[in-house]
């Protein structure tokens, strides 16, 4: 029985001795982060307020500092999450303060104007007086209304395009009937002209061609003169008969 109980006062006492190496760890690291901060050594910074935050799971002034490492190297997105984190772990309204006004600045690096807004508000409510704060949430609320007009300008443009009329067309193009499409070459070579005559050669067409000589006789009669016509029958009448024959006188 004595022996347990040694043996349990002796993982006590080591775990004390334990988690007060990690304390001093976590606060030697914290201090070394800050040295390299104040020398604009972000990046060396980063590291040491790194190990200071795992050696000591949750310790808030860690994480700040984190997020103000990241913050002075661009890594805005990855410092708001510190700046986040901290803000809810932090129990002074102070700390919490300066970690939502962080976090805002971090949001108008993003052009996340009102999430800035809002971080900026909540640090006001911790600390009404802050100047600083203030002047940096009418800057976000600014940005804000601008980014509504421009929004605002984008739709109006875009129901303006919408309601446009079509472009008028050349009123001769309107009344212009539409054309039939051009014959092939082929179609309009093997096309017969209706005023030139048939050269196939038809018997039945030909014939119908050919004048009869009652109306060519017609046709002659008319077109010699009346006085000619009677001369001719009289030169007709004088001739002797080819029929009779003389008598020969033996």
């Amino acid at each position: 029985m004595k022996n347990q109980i040694v043996t349990c006062i002796l993982l006590f006492l080591l775990g004390v001795g334990a988690f007060e190496i990690e304390a001093q760890s976590s606060h030697q690291a914290l201090r070394k982060g800050d040295r390299k901060y104040d020398r604009e050594k972000y990046q060396e910074a980063e590291q040491n307020y790194r190990i200071a935050a795992d050696a000591e799971f949750g310790n808030p002034q860690a994480v700040y500092n984190l997020g103000n490492a990241l913050y002075q190297q661009g890594k805005w997105e990855d410092a708001a999450q510190r700046f986040g984190q901290a803000a809810r772990d932090f129990q002074t309204p102070a700390d919490r303060s300066n970690a939502w006004h962080n976090l805002g600045n971090a949001q108008m690096k993003m052009n996340k104007f009102k999430a800035a807004v809002q971080a900026y508000e909540n640090s006001l409510r911790l600390r009404p007086g802050n100047n600083g704060t203030k002047m940096n949430l009418q800057m976000a609320k600014k940005k804000v209304k601008e980014e509504e007009e421009r929004e605002k300008q984008k739709e109006q443009q875009q129901q303006q395009q919408n309601q446009e009329p079509p472009p008028e067309q050349n009123p001769n193009e309107q009344n212009q009937p539409n054309q039939p499409p051009p014959r092939p070459k082929e179609d309009q070579k093997n096309q017969q002209s209706p005023s030139q005559p048939d050269q196939s050669g038809n018997p039945q067409e030909q014939q119908q061609t050919k004048m009869s000589k009652e109306d060519a006789k017609r046709l002659l009669e008319s077109a010699v003169d009346p006085e000619d016509q009677r001369n001719a029958r009289k030169y007709r009448s004088a001739q002797p008969s080819r029929n009779k024959r003389s008598k020969k006188d033996w």
